[in-house]
C-alpha cells in the first residue's frame, strides 16, 4: 500500500475561538503566548517542507491582524474617533519572522488620547510582554499629516498603511489628507525617492557589504523594488506589479522577473530571521552555508553549494538591478516628464539624444540590423557626456539581445565593433558595464556569461568574479590620470608606455573566464583568451601577448612573495620567465590592477614596494641581457664599495667599518643593500659596547605612499630569538610582512631586520608607538628565560566561518644550500611565535621568511638550515617537523578558535 504523506497545512487561527479563550483565562498573556509559539513551529514546518514563502509571509500578516484585532477587542478599546492602522512592511500585509510590527494609533482629537490613556498603554505593554518586535506610535490626525508633511519614511509609510480595526472614515480621512494633490506631489516624491536609492547604494556598495550583503537594502535588494511600487503608487494611485503591468507602466516579462526576485529574496530573507532567531537580513557568513543546504544547493565537481547559492543571489540582484533602473528612468522620462519640453539632440535617423539619453526611434532596429546591439555601446563611447540610455532603448535590447548568437559572435563585422569599443579613446568601462548590465557582453562572450555573479566563498576574493573584472579594466584605465599618480607611481608610468592598451582591457576581461570550468583557471582562460583573439582577428604578437598575460596574470605577484629580490639568481630566473620589457611592462600593470581589485586590504604599502623591486630588479636583469647575468660576487662587491663610500663620509674609518661588519656572509650583503647596510653599521658604531639588544626602527621607503616600518636586531645570537621576537610583536598587535634572519659566521650576532606593519597594515610613525616597540622588544630580549605567552587575542566572526587545513610542504633549494618550509593555515594570532617555537625544538637556524595572508589564510615560506649551517636531508626528521608544524597549528588554531 502506498502511504502519500499530507502536504503541511499553513498556520491558522479562528477570531471567535480567540475570543472566547480570552475571556475565559484571567490573563491574555496565558492564551497568546503558547498560541504565538504554535504559530511559529508551523510557519517555519511549512517552510522546511515547501519553501514557500511568499504566501506564509502574507498568511503571518493576516494572523497578526486577527491577534491583535481581537486583543484590541478584549481590552475594549474604542472604535470611534480611534483606529489601529498597520503600517511600513505589515502594512504591505507582508509578515517575516522577525520583522517589525509597525503600527499607528490614530486619534481624531488629542483629547480622545488623554481619555484612553491607560487603556492603549496597556495595549502597548501587552505586545511588549508578549515579545512582539512592535513599532508604534500614538498621534492624532493633524500630527500625523504634519509630520508626514515633513518627513519622507512617514508619508512612504502612511500610503501602504491598513486599518486593522477602529474608525473606517479616520482611515480614510488620513488617506486624503495624505495624498499626492495636498503633500509630497508626484516630481517631488520622485526626486526625493531618487536622492534615497542613490544613498543607500552607495553605503551598501564597500565590500563588507559586498561579501555579506544586506536582502533589504543592499543594491538590487527588495528595497529596489518597494521604491518602484512606492513611486508609481504615489503617482498612480497603485504599486502592486499586477496593477502596474495592468495599467501598462511594467511588461509582462518585466513583472514576471520582479516577481521572481521577489519570491526568491522572500524565501532568503524568511530563512535568515528563521536560522538566526532573529532580524537578521544580511547574508552573514556563518548563516550563509545553512541556508544554501535549506534552499537544495549541494556541492558538486567545480562549486560549493554555497557558492551556487551565492552566484544565483547576486544574478537575482544584478537583473534586478536592472529592471529598476529601467523603470525608474521610464517613470522621469515617460510619466513625470511627459508634458515637459525635453532637449532632444539628433544623432542619426535611428537614434536621438533626448535630455541626455539615448533614446530610438527605430522601433524595428535591432531586429533588422542586429549589428546595433553592439553599435549602440560603440555610439554611447564617443559621447563622455552622455547621461544614460533610454529606457525604451534598454527596452529593445533586451528584447532583441537573443539574436546574439554562434552566427552573429562570428560575425567580422561585429568582432570589429567590438574592438573599436576597446579602442575607444574614453568610457570604454563604463560602456562594458552597460552592456554586462543589459545582457549583451554576457550574451557576446559567453564564457563572461558564465562568471557573471560567480562568488569565491572566502575572504580574499571579495567581489563576484565579473565585478572583479570590471573593476580591474577600469583600474587600469585610471592608471593613466594624474589622481593615481601618487598612489601607483610606477603603474602611472608605464600605462604610458603601453601603445595598444586594449590588450590590457581584453586581458582584465577574460583573466578569470576559466573559473567557470573545472581545472586550472589560468589555463582555462588561456585557451578562451586564444580563441576570443582569433575569433577577433588580433595580430599574432597581440594574440600571444594576451593569451600570455591572461595565463601568467599571477606569475608575478606569487614570485614577490617568494623570491629573494636581492638574489640575482633568483631575479634571473624570473627574468627568464618574462622573456622582455615589454611583457614585463604589462604583467606588471595586470599584476597591480589584479591584486588590488580583488582585495583592496591587500594591497599594503609593504606590497607595493615588493612588486616595485621586482619590476626595478628584473629590468635591470634585462638591460644586462639574459645571456650576461650578473655574477653574485661582483654585487657583493658594488654594494660593499658603496657603503663603505657613504660610511667614509660620516667618519668611519675602514677598519671601524669592516670590524662591525666581521663576517656576515654573502646573503646579508646581497639581502640588505648598501642603504640597510649603511644604516645597520651606523646603529651598531653608536650602540657602542652597550650589552643591552640593539633595538632600530625606521621607514623602508621615501616614497609618500609605499614602504614599510624595518625594524633592526643586532645581538648575541641565542636560542628562540624569531620565537620571542615574533610573539612580542604579535602581542603588540604588529603584523609581521618578510623577516630576514642571519646570523655572522664568527662572531655568532644575530642580524635580523623585520618588515612589519600595524593593524591597519600602515607603516607606524608615531614615535611613541615605535619607542614603545623598541623598549618592549629590548626587555622581551634580555630577559630571554621570561618568554613571552603566545597571545590569545579574539577571532574575528568572519575568519571563523572559513576552516582552512593545514598544509606543510618541505623541500631543499640545491642552489641557495638551504630547506625551504611552506606553510598554509587559516590566520589566527600567535601562529608564527609558534612556527618560530617549534624550529627552535628541532634545533633550525631560521634565514628567512616571507609572510603573506590573504583573507582567511596565510601562505608563510621560511627559509632554514641545521645546527651545522646545512639543509635538512634526513628524510625522518623533516616528517617529524612537518608532523610538528600541522599538529602545533592545529592546536594553536582550536585555541584561538575558541577564545
Amino acid at each position: 500500500m502506498t502511504v502519500t504523506q499530507a502536504s503541511p497545512e499553513l498556520p491558522s487561527i479562528d477570531a471567535s475561538e480567540l475570543l472566547k479563550e480570552l475571556a475565559l483565562k484571567p490573563s491574555p498573556l496565558m492564551v497568546i503566548k503558547p498560541l504565538l509559539a504554535r504559530i511559529q513551529a508551523e510557519s517555519h514546518h511549512y517552510f522546511r517542507a515547501t519553501l514557500d514563502a511568499t504566501t506564509l509571509i502574507h498568511r503571518r500578516a493576516n494572523i497578526m491582524d486577527t491577534l491583535l484585532q481581537c486583543l484590541w477587542q478584549h481590552l475594549q478599546l474604542p472604535q470611534q474617533g480611534f483606529a489601529l492602522i498597520a503600517v511600513g512592511g505589515y502594512g504591505r500585509g507582508q509578515l517575516h519572522p522577525h520583522s517589525d510590527i509597525d503600527l499607528l494609533l490614530l486619534a481624531q482629537q488629542e483629547e480622545q488620547i488623554h481619555v484612553s490613556s491607560d487603556q492603549l498603554q496597556s495595549f502597548i505593554t501587552l505586545l511588549w510582554d508578549l515579545k512582539l518586535d512592535i513599532g508604534h506610535s500614538v498621534r492624532t490626525l493633524s500630527e500625523c499629516v504634519q509630520e508626514a508633511e515633513k518627513d519622507l519614511t512617514v508619508i512612504t509609510n502612511l500610503m501602504e498603511s491598513r486599518l486593522l480595526i477602529g474608525d473606517t472614515e479616520l482611515h480614510q480621512q488620513l488617506l486624503r489628507h495624505t495624498a499626492a494633490d495636498k503633500i509630497w506631489p508626484t516630481a517631488q516624491f520622485f526626486n526625493a525617492k531618487w536622492e534615497e536609492i542613490q544613498l543607500r547604494h552607495r553605503k551598501h556598495k564597500d565590500t563588507e557589504h559586498n561579501l555579506e550583503p544586506c536582502v533589504k537594502n543592499s543594491r538590487g535588494s527588495l528595497r529596489d523594488i518597494q521604491t518602484i511600487s512606492w513611486v508609481t503608487m504615489r503617482h498612480f494611485g497603485q504599486g502592486s506589479l499586477q496593477a502596474l503591468e495592468d495599467n501598462g507602466f511594467l511588461t509582462h516579462f518585466e513583472h514576471q522577473q520582479l516577481r521572481k526576485s521577489e519570491h526568491f529574496l522572500w524565501q532568503v530573507r524568511y530563512a535568515l530571521h528563521m536560522l538566526a532567531g532573529r532580524e537578521e537580513d544580511r547574508l552573514l557568513f556563518d548563516l550563509q552555508r545553512e541556508i544554501a543546504r535549506l534552499l537544495g544547493f549541494e556541492d558538486d565537481g567545480n562549486l560549493l553549494g554555497v557558492e551556487q547559492f551565492m552566484s544565483r543571489f547576486y544574478r537575482k540582484q544584478l537583473a534586478t538591478m536592472e529592471l529598476c533602473d529601467l523603470l525608474l528612468l521610464h517613470f522621469h522620462d515617460d510619466v513625470m516628464r511627459a508634458d515637459v519640453r525635453q532637449v532632444i539632440e539628433p544623432l542619426n535617423q535611428h537614434f536621438v539624444f533626448s535630455d541626455g539619453y539615448l533614446k530610438l526611434l527605430t522601433h524595428d532596429l535591432f531586429a533588422q540590423d542586429p549589428s546595433w546591439l553592439l553599435r549602440v555601446f560603440v555610439m554611447m563611447a564617443q559621447y563622455p557626456s552622455a547621461k544614460g540610455i533610454h529606457a525604451n532603448t534598454i527596452r529593445a535590447l533586451r528584447d532583441h539581445r537573443h539574436l546574439i548568437d554562434d552566427q552573429f559572435r562570428s560575425n567580422r563585422q561585429h568582432n570589429e565593433l567590438f574592438m573599436q569599443l576597446m579602442r575607444n579613446n574614453s568610457c570604454v568601462v563604463r560602456e562594458l558595464s552597460r552592456m554586462m548590465r543589459y545582457g549583451i557582453l554576457g550574451r557576446y562572450i559567453p564564457e563572461f556569461g558564465s562568471i557573471i555573479g560567480m562568488m569565491e566563498h572566502d575572504l580574499y576574493h571579495v567581489y563576484t568574479v565579473n565585478e572583479h573584472s570590471m573593476r580591474m579594466a577600469r583600474l587600469l584605465r585610471h592608471f593613466r590620470f594624474a589622481e593615481l599618480r601618487e598612489q601607483y607611481p610606477l603603474a602611472s608610468r608605464l600605462i604610458h608606455r603601453v601603445p595598444k592598451k586594449e590588450i590590457l582591457y581584453l586581458t582584465a576581461l577574460l583573466h578569470d573566464t576559466g573559473k567557470s570550468h573545472e581545472g586550472d583557471h589560468c589555463a582555462n582562460s588561456e585557451e578562451i583568451a586564444v580563441q576570443f583573439c582569433r575569433q577577433h582577428n588580433l595580430r599574432p604578437t597581440d594574440s600571444h601577448l594576451v593569451a600570455w598575460l591572461v595565463a601568467n596574470h599571477l606569475l608575478m605577484s606569487n614570485a614577490a612573495q617568494r623570491l629573494d629580490l636581492n638574489n640575482p639568481e633568483d631575479i634571473h630566473q624570473f627574468a627568464l620567465e618574462v622573456g622582455d620589457q615589454q611583457h614585463l611592462d604589462h604583467l606588471y600593470l595586470i599584476s597591480v590592477a589584479d591584486v588590488v581589485t580583488t582585495n583592496p586590504k591587500l594591497w599594503t604599502p609593504w606590497r607595493a614596494e615588493q612588486m616595485n623591486d621586482l619590476y626595478t630588479n628584473t629590468l635591470a636583469a634585462l638591460r644586462r641581457g639574459l645571456g650576461n647575468p650578473m655574477n653574485k660576487d661582483d654585487v657583493i662587491d658594488e654594494i660593499q664599495q658603496e657603503a663603505l663610500e657613504q660610511l667614509r663620509l660620516q667618519g668611519l674609518t675602514d677598519e671601524q667599518i669592516l670590524t662591525i661588519w666581521g663576517e656576515p656572509g654573502d646573503d646579508y650583503f646581497l639581502r640588505e643593500g648598501a642603504d640597510n647596510i649603511i644604516w645597520h653599521t651606523l646603529m651598531i658604531h653608536a650602540h657602542g659596547q652597550n650589552p643591552a639588544p640593539l633595538i632600530a626602527l625606521r621607514q623602508t621607503s621615501s616614497h609618500e605612499f609605499e614602504g614599510a616600518t624595518q625594524l633592526f636586531i643586532f645581538m648575541k645570537d641565542q636560542p628562540n630569538l624569531f620565537a620571542i621576537t615574533t610573539a612580542t610583536l604579535d602581542q603588540l598587535n604588529i603584523n609581521i610582512q618578510d623577516a630576514r634572519i642571519m646570523t655572522s659566521e664568527k662572531e655568532h650576532n644575530a642580524v635580523d631586520t623585520y618588515i612589519i606593519l600595524d593593524e591597519a597594515n600602515r607603516p607606524i610613525d608615531d614615535p611613541k608607538r615605535i619607542e614603545h616597540i623598541r623598549s618592549t622588544l629590548e626587555t622581551a630580549l634580555s630577559t630571554p628565560s621570561q618568554r613571552p605567552n603566545i597571545i590569545q587575542r579574539r577571532t574575528p566572526r568572519a575568519l571563523k566561518q572559513f576552516p582552512v587545513a593545514t598544509k606543510v610542504t618541505i623541500s631543499n633549494d640545491p642552489l641557495m644550500l638551504r630547506t625551504i618550509v611552506e606553510v598554509v593555515a587559516a590566520d589566527r594570532p600567535g601562529l608564527l611565535a609558534r612556527v618560530g617555537a617549534i624550529l627552535s625544538d628541532f634545533n633550525a637556524q631560521l634565514q628567512g621568511a616571507k609572510i603573506l595572508t590573504e583573507g582567511e589564510r596565510v601562505s608563510d615560506i621560511f627559509f632554514i638550515v641545521d645546527e651545522d649551517g646545512n639543509p635538512f636531508s634526513d628524510a625522518q626528521i623533516c616528517q617529524r617537523l612537518c608532523t610538528a608544524i600541522t599538529q602545533g597549528l592545529d592546536e594553536q588554531i582550536e585555541a584561538q578558535s575558541a577564545v
